[in-house]
């Protein structure tokens, strides 16, 4: 979901990455194997030893500071980092006019830091763009989002309880790893706070739904070998059930593969002469 779309076209883009992480290196090979036109220029990273690791792999500069990492980043920045990162550099980024492709959307469940950073790149001719991360349907949210009348949205996310351990939503709670078990329901405010690593899709269907009343149910399923999210949308125009079921990053397994993929899918379509939406 792109919040400002840029139109723009070029033979060869240099992309700059915020983490180091196994979501990065997922992207990075994606852009190696599938997307040669891109180039990696930068990496920003909080663990200095990761990102020069990151960095002499792939070929791109090693920066661990903010102010380093703008003097020459790329025009477009992708934040692979997760929700605290983009909330500490998702500012300065737009501050500074460039396009920031975003996977952590659970940070924007942070009312008061999405309008600072709409209003920041509104002002500076910046750019935002929330990826679909682990779902899609997106499309289907925001053009049914253009109605009058009530909606409702229902997500349900179901993963293997070592997805969903060390969430604070839990409370120190031993999950049962015998039967399948609802660990939470409720709203996607609640959700995001109680399991920041495993709950941006819950996110990401409020924003493009445009109903920040979106219920949210997470399921730990110990016979769940994939992370499987199910958006349920019911309204006068149109009901929908989407289902989406993707394998945990062998890496970091409350992620999947795909959020990875779907940042550099975003990054082609902002340069594309052709776009799916």
């Amino acid at each position: 979901m792109c919040l400002f779309s840029p139109s723009a076209s070029a033979d060869h883009v240099s992309v700059s990455v915020i983490g180091a992480g196994s979501l990065a290196n997922v992207f990075a090979n994606v852009l190696h194997e599938f997307l040669p036109e891109f180039k990696l220029h930068s990496v920003l990273g909080r663990s200095q030893e990761k990102a020069e690791v990151f960095a002499s792999k792939y070929s791109c500069q090693a920066v661990f500071n903010i102010d380093d990492f703008l003097k020459e980043a790329a025009p477009v920045v992708v934040e692979l980092a997760g929700g605290a990162a983009l909330k500490d550099y998702a500012l300065p980024i737009l501050k500074s006019g460039r396009t920031l492709i975003c996977l952590s959307s659970g940070a924007f469940a942070d009312e008061d830091f999405k309008q600072q950073a709409i209003l920041t790149a509104s002002e500076n001719n910046g750019r935002i763009c929330i990826v679909n991360g682990a779902i899609g349907g997106l499309d289907f949210l925001q053009t049914c989002a253009l109605q009058r009348g009530s909606a409702e949205v229902i997500i349900e996310t179901t993963k293997s309880p070592k997805s969903l351990l060390g969430a604070p939503g839990l409370d120190g709670r031993t999950l049962d790893l015998t039967k399948r078990t609802v660990v939470f329901e409720g709203g996607v405010q609640e959700a995001i706070k109680g399991f920041p690593k495993n709950i941006n899709v819950g996110v990401i269907a409020s924003l493009a739904s445009q109903k920040p009343q979106t219920k949210v149910r997470i399921v730990a399923d110990p016979a769940a070998n994939s992370n499987t999210h199910q958006i349920t949308y019911r309204s006068a125009l149109a009901d929908a059930v989407m289902e989406f079921s993707g394998k945990p990053d062998p890496a970091n397994p409350k992620s999947s593969t795909t959020a990875a993929l779907s940042a550099a899918a975003c990054l082609k379509n902002l340069y594309s002469p052709i776009t799916f939406w």
